[in-house]
């Protein structure tokens, strides 16, 4: 359903990530500002990164939502959805950099099979489905229950994750299965603007899917 709604945002950034790939690899003076952006970024540390990821995942999708639909509205309600996103998106760029900077302590850097599976392991059957779905889902619990930890804590259960963070694991794994293969390839300095880029696109269909409960609440 969320694939339906925003196919042709996804097509948009899937679109700019594909032409910077083939730019990076025929026109020098795009692959300059590829490194140079890098280095910018490892300069600025983890709060840049933060802020980085909340720019891409709530700023910029929600221009080109406006651009090319569904919804090309504005109003107070959207405003204030796109600042609490724009902070959780901000803390999950910190907690994303934190895991990049864990997985080339035990696998390394490089392109080999041998760093990248194992990276696409633990990112598939341990960050994804442990860490970063049920902290998502936790992020719209608060939301929710009135910004209550003991009610967040109390409406955990096997039931929750089944019906909330299951429906986000399927399109999570679709998406980003054969842009991480193709993104751990990459050299570095395409690696940061190409996950930012894609970013983008998943963070659409990651508020559709994981917010339903705040749809039926209103």
């Amino acid at each position: 359903m969320a694939v339906q709604r925003f196919y042709r945002v996804f097509l948009f950034f899937q679109a700019i990530a594909i032409a910077l790939y083939f730019a990076y690899l025929h026109i020098p003076w795009i692959g300059g500002y590829c490194e140079a952006f890098a280095a910018w970024k490892k300069s600025g540390g983890i709060p840049l990164s933060a802020f980085l990821t909340a720019v891409a995942g709530t700023v910029l999708p929600e221009l080109v939502r406006t651009i090319v639909g569904p919804d090309r509205t504005w109003d107070a309600g959207r405003l204030r959805r796109l600042g609490w996103n724009f902070l959780f998106f901000g803390f999950n760029g910190l907690l994303v950099d934190l895991f990049y900077l864990l997985q080339a302590t035990l696998f390394g850097i490089g392109s080999t099979w041998k760093v990248v599976l194992p990276k696409i392991a633990l990112d598939f059957f341990g960050f994804i489905p442990w860490v970063a779905l049920p902290m998502s889902v936790s992020y719209f619990l608060w939301l929710e229950l009135g910004w209550s930890p003991r009610r967040i804590l109390r409406a955990w259960s096997w039931s929750l994750y089944r019906d909330r963070v299951l429906p986000l694991i399927i399109p999570d794994f679709v998406y980003w299965g054969p842009i991480l293969i193709f993104l751990y390839g990459l050299p570095l300095s395409l690696q940061v603007p190409f996950f930012l880029l894609a970013f983008s696109g998943w963070s659409l269909a990651f508020v559709f899917i994981g917010s339903h409960g705040l749809e039926k609440q209103n």
